[in-house]
């Protein structure tokens, strides 16, 4: 059944790096160009999304790519992999690209330089630990263990760190293992790790392949009022582009109204194979994603609290100076969403 996963996820990143190779080639753009080859009539970004393939993170900017909305608000967006939000984050950072999906707690790091800012969110982490041994069943199991992280600072090994706060431990206490992306499930099914940090669907889908996860703590019970991810740009490339960025988030507002849509259940999944799952795992997981609000389109998806409270953990780590955390108003700008949402509205 491992066999079978890693074909499985090998072909979805042979198919991955397909897609993104055709759309690069018909755009006219190569590694780290954010021209995109478009008209001047129509403005261009590009945008870094984790994973090769994609990881469920990356599913949103692909469907609105996919089913036309970034052509209906009339921007160009190139969507170029990585291995890592980290990866791409610091491809923002560097100005290789224009945005990308990124792990709030390094956004934060570099907001503090006054570098970044967030237009976008994604509230509600999915973030679960789990083990194919039945005896690391909690928190506590966790000493000692070998866990699958993406990097080192990595979403995945944040969200880890995150999760043992809550029963005593810290990162020193176990011992991390970088697999980025989906390569995670695939050290699971092969027997390369014993525990893991996974996405709610790589879950299902090791569950579905017959293989007996046992689940140490959940970051959506453990750790309450946290941020998954956000869409974030430099505030130079903003002030630049602003026009482009208001119709990225019109594009993908839009089409985050269209995913939780039940009657398009069918269509998400499909598109959702994109991750390597195969599509009757995802219209299970997809389901269980709409029900807990994965993808939100009210108020740009940035709540202050969230926020607030991944800046205090910053500060906490030792990440982020005390007397150099960004405040809420320094990190999020919400007039892209404000322009975005009159954009829909055609006002």
């Amino acid at each position: 059944m491992s066999r079978r996963f890693l074909s499985r996820r090998l072909v979805a990143a042979v198919g991955a790096v397909a897609i993104l190779s055709l759309g690069l080639a018909a755009c006219g753009v190569g590694s780290g160009s954010s021209s995109a080859g478009s008209s001047s009539s129509t403005p261009s970004l590009v945008l870094g999304s984790p994973g090769i393939p994609p990881v469920i993170s990356g599913l949103l900017p692909y469907i609105a790519q996919q089913q036309g909305f970034y052509k209906k608000y009339n921007v160009d967006v190139t969507i170029k992999s990585f291995s890592t939000g980290t990866d791409a984050t610091r491809a923002v950072a560097t100005g290789q690209i224009d945005t990308a999906i990124m792990p709030p707690a390094q956004l934060v790091q570099l907001a503090s330089q006054g570098k970044l800012v967030a237009l976008q969110g994604q509230e509600l982490p999915d973030w679960v630990v789990v083990s194919t041994s039945p005896s690391v069943n909690s928190c506590a199991a966790l000493k000692g263990q070998s866990i699958g992280v993406d990097a080192v600072g990595g979403i995945r090994y944040v969200a880890l760190s995150q999760m043992l706060k809550t029963c005593g431990l810290t990162i020193n206490d176990v011992h991390p293992l970088a697999f980025p992306g989906n390569a995670n499930p695939q050290a699971l099914a092969a027997g390369q790790l014993n525990a893991s940090v996974l996405h709610l669907n790589e879950y299902v889908d090791l569950q579905s392949q017959g293989i007996k996860l046992t689940t140490a703590v959940k970051m959506s019970e453990a750790v309450p009022n946290t941020m998954y991810e956000m869409y974030g740009t430099t505030k130079d490339d903003l002030a630049k582009k602003r026009d482009a960025f208001v119709r990225m988030i019109a594009a993908q507002t839009a089409a985050i109204a269209w995913i939780n849509d039940p009657k398009n259940a069918d269509a998400v999944a499909q598109y959702a194979t994109v991750t390597g799952d195969n599509k009757a795992e995802l219209l299970t997981s997809m389901a269980q994603y709409r029900q807990m609000k994965f993808w939100t389109d009210a108020d740009a998806a940035l709540p202050e609290l969230n926020i607030t409270n991944t800046i205090k953990g910053q500060v906490a780590a030792g990440n982020v100076k005390a007397d150099q955390a960004p405040a809420y108003k320094d990190i999020v700008d919400l007039t892209v969403f404000a322009d975005a949402q009159k954009l829909i509205q055609g006002k």
